[in-house]
């Protein structure tokens, strides 16, 4: 990044972007599924439970996912599919609420290796057939938490191989 746009944003910002008070973005962004798989390994590369997942995004909110235990090592991959339930109600609710479905009995066997607070990264949890993913949080741990103080709305669905992010975007009006 050119060092004067970099130097100008970081003024912006720590002005809380005051000169552009007012100002309003809608933004549709589609994520290729090559980017989402790299980004949840990197995301989930510290994992000690989980060994590999391939996201593969579908039509109507479903995303299949398979999945590969690092423990117990017996256990083969397996399929499961997520379906957006509840998009995160910003600024109150920052939680994305998937239901899980699929693999059977291998679920039932992994779930308690999965619910463990070990297990899943932070801001992400298991309880019964629902995956909590709380928004703030993971923004939290890259430090961008901040980015939540101008998102009016954030919406998760999904194509055929892309996820796709609707956000509205605000800059207020000091008082």
């Amino acid at each position: 990044m050119d060092p004067r746009l970099a130097a100008l944003l970081t003024r912006l910002q720590s002005t809380q972007f005051v000169d552009l008070a007012g100002s309003e973005s809608y933004s549709v962004i589609r994520i290729g599924q090559a980017l989402l798989n790299d980004a949840a390994a990197t995301f989930l590369a510290s994992s000690s439970v989980v060994r590999t997942v391939t996201l593969n995004p579908r039509a109507d909110n479903r995303i299949d996912v398979q999945l590969k235990l690092a423990k117990p090592s017996f256990l083969p991959a397996f399929n499961v599919a997520l379906h957006i339930e509840q998009q995160p109600q910003l600024p109150d609710s920052p939680e994305l609420v998937l239901r899980l479905s699929g693999a059977g009995g291998l679920l039932r066997l992994a779930g308690p290796a999965l619910a463990s607070s070990a297990a899943l990264p932070r801001g992400i949890r298991l309880d019964g057939d629902r995956i909590h993913v709380n928004v703030r949080h993971l923004l939290e741990q890259q430090r961008r938490a901040d980015v939540l103080d101008y998102v009016e709305q954030l919406q998760v669905l999904t194509e055929e191989s892309r996820l796709v992010l609707a956000v509205q975007l605000r800059v207020r009006l000091s008082s």
